[in-house]
C-alpha cells in the first residue's frame, strides 16, 4: 500500500474486474510498425503493451477497428493503422500480440472500438466521414455524410459484432468511443446534429445513438463484462446549427449512459476540432477534473478523467478531493511505463514524468506518423524490437562528452549494457541546455531532476565536471568508443551593433550556468554577470532562476526586442508575456513559432496575439541594433518593404543552434568508434536528442 499516494495506488472494482490501482491509459493509434499494413498487430505492439502491463498499469485501453480495412486506405498517413476485429480470423493475432502480453503480468486490457470520424459501411465502400449531418466545424474537416436510419442500424450491428470478437479474443473490457468529435459525439451536440427524426432535437434523442450502442454491447457481452464509455461532456465547439455539448446537458446524459449499461465514465474534454488549448503546458495538471467533479454529482458509476494528468502528486490530490475516481491518461504512460509501479512503491524520485512537449501528439495525431519519439523515453518505435538495455557482446571503455539529454541517456544505456563509462561535462553541473530551458519551462525541470537522479543511481558512471574535452583529452583517455553530445553551435547575427551593451545573446545564460562569466562592452553588465555567475556557483535551481528573472529587470529589462521567432524566442516571449514585460518578436521567416510543435503553436501564438504586451513581426530582417532598439525591414505579402524601428532596452538574440561537428571531426584517427548525436549532429527537439543518445549507446 502506497503511503504517499494512498488512493492513487489503491484498487477499485469496475463491474466484473478489479483495477489494481487508479491509473488507466487512454487509447492512441501507435501507427505502422506497431500494426501491419493489412491491419494486424505486431510484436512491436506486443512489446509496447507488455512494458506497461509489467509496469502495473491498472487497465490498458487500445483502439481496434471493427471493420475490414483495405491496405490501400491505410497507406494514407491520416488514416491511422489499427488492428482489426471484424471476424474470427482476427482473434489469433489479437490474442497473441495484445491480450497475452498484458495477461502475462496480470494486467487488464480494454478494446476501444474505433469510431471517430470515419466509418466503412461495407467492404465495397471506402472509409469516409459520417455523422448525424453534413455539418463540419472546421472547413478542412468537411465531407461528412449524414447517416440514414438504415446506416445507423448497420453501424450498430457492425459495432456489436466487433464487441463479440474482442470478448472471444480474451479482452477484459470494452470502451465505447462516444467523444472527441467522433460519430456518436456528433449526434450528441446540437452544433453538428440538425436532424428532425428520433436521433435529433431533444437531449434524449441526441444521446439515443450512443445509448443504443451501449445497450446492444451489454446484451451481446453479458451483465458482468465491463463497459467503459469515452465521452466529452464539454466540447468547446459551436456552429450555425447551435452550441456544442455543455456541462448542463452532460449532467443529463451521464445517467442515460449508465442506464444503457456503462460501468465507467472515461471523460475527454473537447473535440479534435476544438480551438481551446486542452493538452498543452498552459493547462495545469489535473485542471480538467472540474468536469469529472461535476459528473460525479449525478453518476453512480466511477468516473475517470483524461488529458493533462502527468504528475502523481496532483493526481492524488484530485482523488482525495473527490473530483475523480480514476486517473486516465496516455502521456504519463508513454513517458514512463513503470509509473504505476513506482506510485505503488512510493518511488517518487525514480519517476520519469512527462514534460508535456506534445511530441507524441504532434507526430501521431497531427501528422499520422508512428509513435517513435517521446521527450523523455527513447524506448519507442524500432527500439521496442529489443529490450531496453541489450547486453553488450564485449565490454568497452566508453567516453560520453556532454551531459544533456543525449549524453545522459547515452551514458546510462552504455553502463546498463555492461560498458565502462566516463561522462564529461565542461560546466559545473549536469543537464546541458535543459539547465537553461528549465528556467522557461517548469516541466523541463522535471526532466533535469530525473536525469540528475538517473546519474546518481548509476554510480558506475564516472562523472568528470568542469572538464572541457578536445582531441588531446580523448587521446589521453584511450576510449574504445566516444559519443559526442556537446550540443549545437549558437547561431548569431552579423549586423552593426550586435555587440552593443544592450544585447543579450541566448548562450550568455547558459555560459553563466556553466560557471563562465559572459563579457560585454558594459562595465555594469560585466559586474552583474560576474556577480550572477558566482551566486549560481553556490546556489542554483531553475525555480530560483525563474524567480530571479521575474523579480529583476536584469539581464532582461522591461522592454525587450527578441530577434528570432523560433522555439527559443517564443519561450522568452512567453516569459516576457507572463512577467509583464513589453516584448516584440522579430523573425525573418513567414511564421513566428515555425519550429514549435503543432500542439503548442496554436495556443502559444494565439496567446501572443491576445496579449497587450507582445508584438510579432514575421518576414522582418534586422539591419542594425542601436542602444535604443532594433532597425529592420519588413516585407508584406505582396513583397513591399517597409523600414521599421522596434524600441528596446534589451535586445535578445535567440536564433537557436546549428550543427557542431568540430570535435567529432577532430577525433578521426584517434578513436575507431565515434558517434555524433543530438544538437551537435543536427539541432532538433528534445525528443530527438533523448533518442539519439540512447540509440548510439545501443550500437556500441
Amino acid at each position: 500500500m502506497s503511503k504517499e499516494y494512498p488512493i492513487l495506488g489503491s484498487p477499485l472494482k469496475v463491474n466484473g474486474v478489479t483495477l489494481k490501482n487508479r491509473m488507466i491509459t487512454t487509447s492512441m493509434s501507435p501507427g505502422l510498425g506497431y500494426v501491419t499494413p493489412d491491419n494486424r498487430p505486431t510484436q512491436r505492439l506486443a512489446n509496447y503493451l507488455e512494458e506497461r502491463a509489467a509496469g502495473q498499469t491498472a487497465m490498458i485501453i487500445q483502439t481496434i477497428v471493427p471493420w475490414k480495412r483495405n491496405e490501400l486506405e491505410v497507406s494514407n498517413p491520416m488514416i491511422h493503422a489499427l488492428p482489426s476485429c471484424y471476424d474470427e480470423t482476427c482473434i489469433p493475432d489479437l490474442k497473441k500480440y495484445m491480450v497475452d502480453p498484458v495477461h502475462k503480468h496480470d494486467g487488464l486490457i480494454c478494446a476501444q472500438l474505433y469510431c471517430v470520424h470515419d466509418w466503412k459501411p461495407s467492404d465495397e465502400l471506402p472509409e469516409s466521414a459520417y455523422g448525424p449531418s453534413d455539418i463540419a466545424i472546421l472547413k478542412f474537416m468537411s465531407g461528412f455524410k449524414a447517416m440514414t436510419i438504415e446506416q445507423i442500424h448497420d453501424f450498430q450491428k457492425q459495432y456489436i459484432n466487433g464487441a463479440r470478437v474482442i470478448k472471444e479474443a480474451g479482452f477484459d473490457a470494452i470502451e465505447v468511443m462516444a467523444g472527441v468529435g467522433g460519430i456518436m459525439s456528433r449526434f450528441m451536440a446540437k452544433a453538428t446534429n440538425n436532424r428532425t427524426d428520433e436521433y435529433g432535437g431533444s437531449i434524449e434523442n441526441r444521446a439515443r445513438f450512443a445509448c443504443e450502442v451501449i445497450a446492444g454491447v451489454r446484451e451481446a457481452l453479458g451483465p458482468d463484462f465491463p463497459i467503459v464509455v469515452r465521452w466529452s461532456p464539454v466540447d468547446f465547439i459551436k456552429s450555425p446549427a447551435g452550441e456544442g455539448l455543455s456541462i448542463e446537458e452532460a449532467l443529463q446524459i451521464a445517467p442515460m449512459l449508465e442506464e444503457a449499461g456503462a460501468d465507467l465514465h472515461d471523460l475527454a474534454v473537447g473535440w479534435h476540432e476544438t480551438s481551446e488549448p486542452l493538452t498543452t503546458k498552459v493547462i495545469e495538471d489535473c485542471h480538467w477534473t472540474w468536469i469529472s467533479q461535476k459528473i460525479k454529482t449525478v453518476a453512480k458509476k466511477p468516473v475517470a478523467q483524461g488529458y493533462r494528468n502527468t504528475d502523481p502528486t496532483a493526481m492524488e490530490q484530485a482523488l482525495q478531493a473527490g473530483k475523480v475516481d480514476v486517473i486516465a491518461g496516455l502521456r504519463y504512460s508513454i513517458a514512463d511505463p513503470d509509473l504505476p509501479r513506482k506510485v505503488m512503491e512510493d518511488r517518487t524520485c525514480d519517476m520519469r514524468k512527462c514534460i508535456v512537449c506534445c511530441r507524441c501528439l504532434d507526430d501521431v495525431v497531427s501528422q499520422g506518423k508512428p509513435m517513435n519519439y517521446c521527450g523523455v523515453n527513447p524506448h519507442l518505435g524500432a527500439e521496442l524490437d529489443h529490450e531496453m538495455y541489450p547486453k553488450a557482446e564485449k565490454k568497452k571503455r566508453v567516453m560520453v562528452v556532454g551531459s544533456g539529454p543525449a549524453g545522459i541517456n547515452a551514458a546510462v544505456c552504455a553502463v546498463e549494457r555492461g560498458h565502462e563509462v566516463d561522462l564529461y561535462e565542461a560546466g559545473p553541473r549536469l543537464g546541458g541546455c535543459v539547465k537553461m530551458s528549465s528556467i522557461f519551462s517548469p516541466y523541463h525541470e522535471r526532466y533535469l531532476d530525473y536525469m540528475n537522479n538517473l546519474v546518481k543511481s548509476h554510480p558506475e558512471i564516472k562523472v568528470h565536471l568542469k572538464t572541457p574535452v578536445d582531441a588531446s583529452v580523448v587521446k589521453a583517455a584511450k576510449p574504445d568508443a566516444v559519443i559526442v553530445a556537446i550540443g549545437g553551435d549558437v547561431m548569431t547575427l552579423d549586423v552593426p551593433g550586435v555587440d552593443n551593451a544592450n544585447v543579450l545573446q541566448s548562450h550568455d545564460l547558459l555560459e553563466m550556468l556553466n560557471g563562465n562569466t559572459p563579457h560585454t562592452k558594459s562595465a555594469f553588465n560585466n559586474f552583474m554577470w560576474w556577480g550572477a555567475t558566482n551566486v549560481v556557483k553556490m546556489h542554483y535551481t531553475p525555480s530560483f532562476a525563474r524567480w530571479a528573472t521575474t523579480a529583476m529587470n536584469w539581464p532582461v529589462s522591461r522592454e525587450v526586442a527578441i530577434i528570432g521567432g523560433g522555439l527559443p524566442g517564443c519561450e522568452l516571449g512567453h516569459l516576457c508575456m507572463e512577467t509583464g514585460r513589453r516584448a516584440t518578436i522579430i523573425e525573418e521567416k513567414k511564421k513566428i513559432g515555425y519550429d514549435v510543435g503543432g500542439s503548442d503553436r496554436f495556443g502559444l501564438i494565439n496567446g501572443f496575439k491576445k496579449a497587450e504586451n507582445i508584438e510579432m513581426h514575421a518576414l522582418t530582417k534586422v539591419t542594425e541594433i542601436t542602444d535604443k532598439g532594433v532597425k529592420a525591414v519588413q516585407t508584406d505579402k505582396e513583397g513591399n518593404q517597409t523600414e521599421i524601428f522596434v524600441p528596446a532596452k534589451t535586445v535578445a538574440i535567440t536564433l537557436g543552434f546549428k550543427p557542431n561537428h568540430a570535435l567529432a571531426e577532430s577525433l578521426k584517427g584517434i578513436c575507431d568508434e565515434v558517434y555524433l548525436v543530438g544538437d551537435a549532429d543536427e539541432p532538433h527537439r528534445i525528443a530527438d536528442a533523448t533518442k539519439a543518445g540512447y540509440v548510439a549507446a545501443c550500437a556500441i
